[in-house]
């Protein structure tokens, strides 16, 4: 029987195929992936032309459709929620550390529930308690920032996004609250308490690595996410740092989830395996995004514009 971590990793990695399957396949790809802005009708539009929004453009399409699979497809298409949502995803990610920060400090009856499906023989398998502290306070600070930032920088939209999108992104940060601490359940078991158990050591090399990378990608995204909150609507950027990448917020967001992964990283590992997986994820998720977003730059300003800028990954992508 597959215990917790292995089970969030398994729901990490298969939907991270399970979104590669539905990008690979362009009757899935440009009803389901794209969102926003972005979203483009079933049959792509000509180079300079600009997209209508994603209902208008499944309705149209739903009149064209001649089969019945087309008009199937195109039913669920048309299942979407306001793109406004995704601030739901950081709300239930802060709710969730500071549901987790309370069953840490208590022992609750569910922390040791899983600690014990977990099924870890003792403290030196997994993380430490000075690590699970760590994790679960970076996973806090991303989910507080991200909320204020959804709050105050995000502009109000008409635009939506399919619905799966949505219970996606609630899943996932569902699974990420307990993904921060679940590899150290065996310390978690054997500690007193959380705050008794906590040593307040010289850093590790682990922590000297992955707290700069945190706060730096922390530091990139913010601005980021102010610079384009900052434009006239859809506007090409001409901020430095995106002249070298079409979403660098994606590429920081990358950054942060590394830091996890690396800060959480069981002795003698070098990164946590549930947190890497997550990492999978988010790379996976973004990068698909990033690729919609460097389509619908091209389609509405002209290749040359973006033709010397990567999706999210300097010189690899």
């Amino acid at each position: 029987m597959l215990d917790v971590s292995q089970l969030l990793q398994a729901f990490f990695l298969l939907s991270a195929a399970t979104l590669l399957l539905i990008n690979s396949i362009p009757a899935f790809r440009y009803r389901y992936i794209a969102y926003g802005a972005r979203a483009t009708e079933v049959q792509p539009t000509q180079s300079h032309e600009l997209t209508e929004p994603a209902d208008q453009s499944v309705q149209k399409s739903a009149t064209r459709s001649g089969s019945i699979i087309e008009q199937v497809l195109d039913f669920f298409a048309t299942i979407q929620v306001p793109h406004g949502y995704f601030q739901h995803f950081y709300l239930v990610s802060l709710l969730s550390s500071v549901f987790w920060a309370y069953q840490l400090l208590a022992k609750g009856w569910l922390l040791q529930y899983i600690c014990q499906q977990e099924g870890i023989d003792g403290p030196r398998k997994g993380m430490s308690v000075d690590q699970v502290s760590l994790a679960w306070s970076f996973m806090g600070v991303q989910g507080l920032r991200r909320l204020l930032e959804s709050s105050t920088l995000a502009r109000s939209s008409a635009s939506k996004m399919w619905f799966v999108h949505w219970l996606l992104g609630i899943a996932f940060y569902l699974a990420v609250g307990i993904s921060v601490w679940v590899e150290g359940a065996g310390a978690l078991l054997s500690a007193d308490s959380l705050s008794n158990d906590i040593t307040w050591s010289a850093p590790s090399l682990k922590t000297m690595i992955s707290v700069p990378i945190f706060i730096l990608a922390s530091g990139v995204q913010h601005d980021c996410h102010a610079y384009l909150a900052s434009l006239p609507k859809y506007t090409l950027p001409v901020h430095p740092i995106f002249q070298l990448l079409v979403c660098p917020h994606y590429t920081a967001e990358c950054l942060i989830y590394l830091s996890l992964a690396i800060i959480s990283a069981p002795r003698g590992a070098v990164v946590n395996r549930t947190l890497f997986t997550a990492l999978v994820f988010v790379t996976i998720n973004l990068s698909v995004t990033a690729a919609t977003s460097k389509e619908w730059y091209q389609r509405k300003f002209g290749r040359e514009a973006v033709a010397q800028r990567w999706k999210m990954i300097p010189f690899v992508y």
